[in-house]
């Protein structure tokens, strides 16, 4: 096998180096091998590695690749232990919406059809990614502290290459602050689980960790100088819920959430994209629409409204342009692709599937949400803990998928996805104990009543 690995690689370089295949496909080529051999001897190694990988790397393997990988990985559950397919899961409201993009498909020019295409893999790929997250946690071969110490350290490796090599991460550098903008969705997770493992170490008997502190402050500061106002209302959320939990200061809760609520305000009339990313002749209406998200909402609503009950179809929003939207001719696009995004998931799904659609998404928070609440108040202290820690994904997710494209965001959705796995999974273990505690107790009471 040493021999095999060594000439395989030896075939890559020559390839790569005589100009036979690009850098791409040579990560690819080096990277499959390793990941399907992994899926099948140590599947949760996948999971972890998905959020140890900075994002650039992992966003050169296209989302049919990932969706083999994580299919060999749940195949890898299934030799070793029982897989679970039931509603337990959580996973079937994500299925719910893959089902219906594939039946109900708009009518629309192929470059939109490819945009469309495109989401699909990528929300086939977060099904999977959640379902092996599932099982990995169900099955006791992945533990939410070995998670959040993985997801930290990937942060801590894209956090070291920013201002270096920002194309690395995967996001984009500014040349005065190469952290400003969409890094703070990282930095925020960062900050908030760190703050999180310090704030409730005491109440579960832990000494606190200098290292999280050290990370806390860094993150913070940031997460501050990132300009995001979306990722400042994620740091009072976090302060919120800590405060809470540690029953400490309930005005300071209502405090924060004063005040996050009065940052949303500022997010919804932040800008979609610069003016100057568009030479439309009418000023006048350029500087409204880029004046806030609010006016492309506003189109959008209508237009999903019009469509009643059923949607537009899968695809409809990649063909909508900026006469179509705003009145005037001139590119007017989030990114220099030319695609216009909804810059909200709830509305993107009613405006292309409808009720069916967006409820679907609404339905998987509620359930996400139960799930998360029930950890964090479960009896044992460990459970309770480890749930906790894991808020900060859950909270930047939601506040992406509010006011930015957070299905379309792939490095912080994949973490999202596992995450809501491993609150499935942590779940589904606790109720079972419950279950089995209360039949062994129920069979106690039968033998102590029952007649000689």
């Amino acid at each position: 096998m040493p021999g095999s690995v060594f000439l395989y690689g030896l075939g890559l370089v020559a390839l790569l180096s005589t100009g036979r295949i690009d850098i791409r496909t040579a990560v690819v080529l080096a990277v499959a091998p390793v990941a399907l051999s992994t899926a099948i001897l140590r599947p949760e190694w996948l999971l972890v590695l998905v959020v140890l990988v900075p994002p650039a790397l992992m966003a050169l393997i296209p989302p049919t690749y990932m969706i083999a990988v994580m299919t060999v990985t749940l195949f890898g559950f299934f030799l070793y232990g029982k897989l679970h397919l039931g509603p337990g899961t959580g996973v079937y409201p994500l299925i719910g919406i893959i089902l219906l993009a594939i039946a109900w498909k708009a009518d629309v020019p192929d470059e939109a059809a490819a945009t469309a295409s495109t989401l699909m893999n990528f929300l086939i790929y977060y099904a999977l990614l959640m379902l092996a997250a599932f099982h990995a946690t169900a099955n006791q071969r992945l533990s939410a502290s070995t998670f959040v110490d993985a997801l930290l350290v990937g942060i801590v490796i894209a956090a070291l290459l920013q201002p270096m090599l920002p194309t690395v991460t995967g996001i984009e550098g500014f040349s005065r602050n190469p952290y400003q903008g969409t890094f703070a969705n990282l930095a925020v997770m960062a900050f908030g689980i760190t703050y999180i493992r310090r704030s409730l170490a005491a109440s579960v008997g832990e000494p606190r960790s200098p290292v999280d502190g050290f990370l806390m402050v860094v993150f913070l500061a940031l997460t501050i100088v990132s300009y995001n106002r979306a990722a400042y209302i994620a740091v009072l959320l976090c302060f919120a819920l800590v405060w809470r939990w540690t029953a400490k200061k309930t005005v300071w809760i209502a405090a924060a959430l004063v005040v996050a609520l009065a940052f949303t305000v500022p997010v919804i009339r932040d800008a979609i994209a610069p003016g100057s990313s568009s030479d439309a002749s009418n000023r006048g209406a350029l500087e409204r629409v880029t004046s806030g998200r609010s006016v492309l909402w506003e189109d959008l609503w209508n237009r999903g409204v019009a469509a009643l009950p059923y949607g537009n179809g899968w695809g409809y929003m990649w063909s909508l342009t900026s006469v179509q939207l705003f009145g005037f001719e001139g590119e007017f696009s989030a990114n220099e692709t030319g695609l216009i995004y909804p810059h909200n998931d709830f509305l993107f799904l009613f405006l292309e599937l409808g009720v069916a659609g967006v409820s679907l998404m609404v339905i998987f928070w509620i359930q996400f949400v139960r799930r998360f609440r029930s950890l964090s108040r479960s009896p044992g202290w460990r459970v309770r803990y480890d749930a906790r820690t894991l808020a900060p994904v859950g909270i930047i997710m939601f506040l992406l998928q509010l006011f930015a494209n957070g299905l379309s965001v792939r490095f912080v959705a994949e973490r999202f996805f596992v995450t809501a796995g491993l609150i499935g999974g942590m779940w589904y273990a606790e109720r079972g104990r419950t279950d089995r505690a209360r039949r062994a107790m129920m069979d106690a009471t039968d033998m102590v009543v029952a007649p000689p």
